[in-house]
């Protein structure tokens, strides 16, 4: 009789290899980690990820989407049990949120600089259109929050998009960096215009342009 898998288990299952996917790429470049370095760290055989993944790519852009769709809902209940009053508030939570989404999600911030660039040319196309469904559901509901509690400052698709610029910002800064090196090696040049201290810097122009919009 064959092994017919339940949703539930086929939904386990897909978890066990993005959870092992995820634990190497906190420690490895992406282009060094293989599908079967992956299949290794899950405990299955290789062929089993091409059941749940068409591809490396497919796997990480799943990571990130689901990543930033569960910590935008973590941020929601927060900013639910702590609310901001005005706008200067506001902006003093944002710039602190920024600050830690960088420190204590380095991660994923890593992961969504490849988003673009490396990901996509790979990444299953269904798979990654229902990710960024659920996405920018999290992305709308955490916008919603965020308005509520400023409503003449802000609407909810505003408050929304916010999130969308710190992640630019974010993602545009990290590229720019190492700039002074190649291939994690320092080149021997003097190029101190080119050094990024990313989290100042980030909180900086992040800041400058919550200026603009709360003013």
């Amino acid at each position: 009789m064959a092994n017919v898998q339940t949703s539930a288990e086929k939904n386990a299952k897909a978890q066990q290899i993005a959870a092992a996917a995820w634990q190497l790429f906190s420690q490895h470049a992406f282009s060094d980690i293989s599908m079967a370095m992956i299949a290794q760290q899950a405990g299955v055989a290789k062929g089993t990820l091409f059941n749940y993944y068409q591809s490396k790519e497919s796997i990480f852009m799943t990571l990130l989407l689901t990543g930033y769709r569960d910590y935008f809902t973590t941020l929601a209940a927060e900013w639910t049990a702590k609310p901001v009053a005005n706008a200067a508030q506001l902006k003093t939570r944002l710039v602190d949120q920024t600050r830690t989404l960088i420190s204590d999600h380095a991660t994923l911030v890593r992961l969504n600089a490849l988003r673009g660039p490396v990901l996509e040319s790979h990444a299953d196309r269904a798979q990654t259109e229902q990710g960024r469904r659920n996405l920018y559901a999290a992305n709308l509901a955490l916008g919603r929050v965020v308005a509520t509690q400023v409503p003449t400052t802000l609407s909810a698709a505003q408050a929304s998009h916010l999130f969308v610029i710190q992640s630019a910002i974010i993602s545009g800064l990290m590229n720019l960096t190492g700039l002074d090196q190649f291939n994690h090696t320092t080149l021997n040049v003097d190029f101190p215009a080119f050094q990024i201290d990313l989290t100042a810097e980030v909180c900086q122009t992040f800041g400058y342009y919550l200026d603009g919009i709360l003013r």
